[in-house]
């Protein structure tokens, strides 16, 4: 199982591990009746744009390999 975690470890990064904890972290804020910090979706929105704009190429052609 260790193997399947390094693959994606190695595969997404850090930058898309910290994209997905806060993606996680956005999603599940009505769910635990939390409120966000003002900035929190710019901060959100600026991650995501990094990640996809620098990996968006390799994952679009990673996926259409499937």
């Amino acid at each position: 199982m260790s193997n399947g975690w390094e693959s994606f470890g190695k595969y997404v990064g850090i930058q898309g591990i910290i994209a997905l904890i806060m993606l996680a972290g956005y999603v599940a804020t009505p769910y635990a009746r939390v409120t966000l910090p003002a900035g929190y979706t710019e901060l959100m929105s600026l991650v995501l744009g990094f990640y996809f704009a620098k990996n968006g190429t390799g994952v679009i052609s990673a996926l259409r390999r499937r």
